[in-house]
């Protein structure tokens, strides 16, 4: 039976949906295209026919990920008096930290593009290292510009950091205050800041 156009589509949709989450919550190399395709509802045997390769999938799945993230933090700093604060207190939060598979790609993916062989996969998360400094460099208060790029990404490493190491104790009041420490010390350094 011949599959439309539309249903390829779609399905090409809800397997890079289903990726974006899995390769966050268990790493690039910790689900195989058999588990993913099963997880999205799907035979492996289709997936050669979307895609060039599971590193092609990679990069879409990060793709739409960063995406959604994007999307979801632009509404929750439109929508706060202090935007800066309103970033730093989601991401560095135990939500983030819980919910691996709908946070930052950089948190959950970093370590693994590092170590990854395809360019076009380090050089988005590249596009995506620059793309959160300089949204935090509009947020950081200050005229100085070289001051407030210093501060932004001295705020994503700790950002970053803080929820990785939060993931990786095992002690869940260590993670916390590994949480708590950060989010309340880049919020005080930072107090009252502008949205660009």
């Amino acid at each position: 039976m011949k599959v439309s156009k539309e249903t390829v589509e779609q399905n090409r949709e809800r397997v890079i949906d289903t990726a974006a989450a899995l390769f966050r919550e268990k790493g690039i190399d910790g689900i195989g295209i058999a588990d993913l395709m099963k997880a999205a509802g799907l035979t492996h045997g289709g997936f050669y026919r979307q895609f060039k390769s599971k590193d092609d999938l990679v990069v879409q799945a990060v793709k739409r990920a960063y995406k959604e993230m994007s999307e979801d933090l632009a509404k929750r700093i439109a929508s706060s008096d202090d935007p800066l604060q309103a970033l730093v207190r989601h991401y560095v939060s135990d939500y983030h930290r819980d919910d691996p598979g709908h946070g930052c790609s950089l948190a959950a993916l970093a370590a693994d593009a590092a170590r990854h062989d395809d360019p076009e996969l380090r050089q988005f998360f590249g596009k995506v290292t620059n793309s959160y400094i300089d949204l935090l460099t509009a947020l950081v208060p200050g005229r100085d510009t070289t001051a407030k790029r210093t501060a932004a990404i001295g705020a994503l490493a700790e950002m970053v950091g803080s929820v990785v190491l939060s993931r990786v104790v095992p002690d869940p009041k260590l993670s916390s205050e590994i949480l708590d420490t950060v989010s309340n010390d880049l919020v005080a350094r930072h107090p009252v800041s502008k949205s660009a």
